[in-house]
């Protein structure tokens, strides 16, 4: 369903579930702004690819300013119906399991800008109740899976967000592309060898592939949210963006799944038949 065809909802209440059990607390430093640990928050299509170790698939049902809500499938074959709500006053946001596996838990997870760089973020998590003489037990060893799994999600998210910024950055630094740039890459056997290769270019990365004996060269970031697809594995000239999903063709640039996205203009490869070497002028 695309993010434009939603309509935001009213806000749900963020009142606790008075049966639940508190099993862990997660308590770290982001080293991301609060504005990006949000975007975070809202961005429900990461969670199948950045997180495939934990998540397998998310339909969305509905989303707004209120947060999102969908079905999430597991590895192993099992599923949940998720509603993620947020409160911006309080800055916290809590995802409720409505049925399937877990439910009726809640994660809540509280925001807390540390500097201009970093977030402070407390998440709280909350089981059903346990049946009686096993629930220290039980709640202690579920506590300990979350705080694992939760230790990796941040991980991954940080990573992420970090990555964004720098990329961020860099578009912001760089440039036109000058039309009449070439580069020079040497001979074309000894290219080989080294591909899949990154370059520069006008000041931009690409990779140079080959891709049935023709080299070509394909932007490294996704023009959705900047996701790196320099280490892509190409399948049936096809590279998938490890954030989102975003599938793109190398040899035009263009989406392979409706979206009409588009790489950022790639160089052409060029061999010179006469020495066999390789140089990337621009396509313009």
């Amino acid at each position: 369903m695309p993010k434009d065809a939603l309509t935001p909802q009213p806000p749900r209440s963020l009142t606790r579930h008075p049966e639940l059990l508190e099993a862990a607390v997660y308590e770290r430093e982001i080293g991301a702004p609060i504005a990006r640990v949000w975007e975070n928050v809202f961005d429900w299509e990461h969670l199948p690819w950045l997180h495939d170790q934990a998540f397998e698939s998310i339909e969305l049902l509905e989303a707004g300013e209120w947060g999102w809500h969908g079905d999430v499938g597991f590895p192993g074959g099992a599923s949940s119906e998720i509603e993620l709500s947020v409160d911006h006053e309080a800055s916290c946001y809590v995802a409720r399991t409505r049925s399937g596996l877990g439910a009726p838990g809640e994660i809540w997870t509280y925001l807390k800008s540390s500097s201009e760089d970093t977030t402070s973020i407390r998440v709280e998590f909350w089981v059903p109740p346990l049946p009686e003489g096993t629930a220290d037990e039980v709640l202690g060893k579920i506590g300990e899976a979350y705080l694992k799994l939760y230790a990796g999600l941040w991980d991954q998210d940080e990573e992420m967000m970090q990555q964004r910024i720098v990329a961020s950055d860099r578009r912001v630094e760089t440039g036109a592309a000058d039309s009449g740039e070439i580069v020079s890459l040497g001979a074309v056997e000894a290219l080989r060898e080294k591909l899949p290769l990154v370059v520069d270019f006008a000041g931009h990365p690409f990779r140079l592939v080959d891709i049935e004996g023709e080299l070509l060269a394909h932007a490294t970031e996704c023009p959705h949210w900047l996701g790196p697809l320099e280490s892509c594995e190409v399948k049936r000239g096809e590279i998938i963006c490890p954030w989102h999903g975003y599938r793109f063709d190398v040899a035009t640039g263009g989406s392979t799944d409706e979206r009409r996205l588009r790489l950022r203009r790639a160089p052409r490869v060029e061999v010179d038949p006469a020495t066999g070497n390789v140089r990337l002028v621009s396509s313009t």
